[in-house]
């Protein structure tokens, strides 16, 4: 039988997990483009497509088919890349720019200030944790390979 503290943290995980999909769901968002947006937010200049699924830790596919659901929302755009004519960058339209601003970036707001109403250690420690996590469970899975951009 697992160790109650292993279960208390697989239900403390699945909270957070249940969390973004309610804030997915009120923006009328599948869970993968709310993460693709948000991971837009996070980049302060335009960004390749690639860049965003490496960030986001998502597949090709997943990131493409959710890049096109926002273009089509009329929130982003591809634009080409003035250094290579032949790769594109993702930028907000007019309105995707009103969409992060009053959607994405209060949400932002309080994942940082939840993060921030931790104590310096516990930040630490936090960070620390995860990451330890993080190593020991691709170890544990056989994927020893480096991650994609994550941690």
């Amino acid at each position: 039988m697992p160790d109650p503290r292993y279960r208390i943290y697989v239900q403390s995980r699945k909270a957070i997990d249940q969390f973004y999909h309610q804030e997915a769901a009120r923006r009328e968002l599948p869970d993968s483009v709310l993460w693709l947006a948000i991971t837009i937010c996070e980049h302060e200049t335009p960004c390749t497509p690639t860049e965003l699924y490496t960030d986001c830790a998502i597949s090709k596919q997943t990131g493409h088919s959710a890049l096109m659901q926002l273009e089509k929302r009329g929130l982003i755009q591809l634009v080409p890349d003035p250094a290579d004519r032949r790769s594109k960058r993702v930028e907000w339209t007019e309105q995707g720019r009103a969409f992060a601003q009053s959607q994405l970036h209060p949400l932002l707001a309080a994942e940082e200030a939840a993060f921030e109403s931790l104590a310096a250690g516990e930040q630490e420690l936090l960070i620390t944790l995860t990451q330890k996590l993080y190593s020991a469970l691709k170890t544990k899975a056989g994927n020893t390979g480096p991650g994609k951009g994550i941690l």
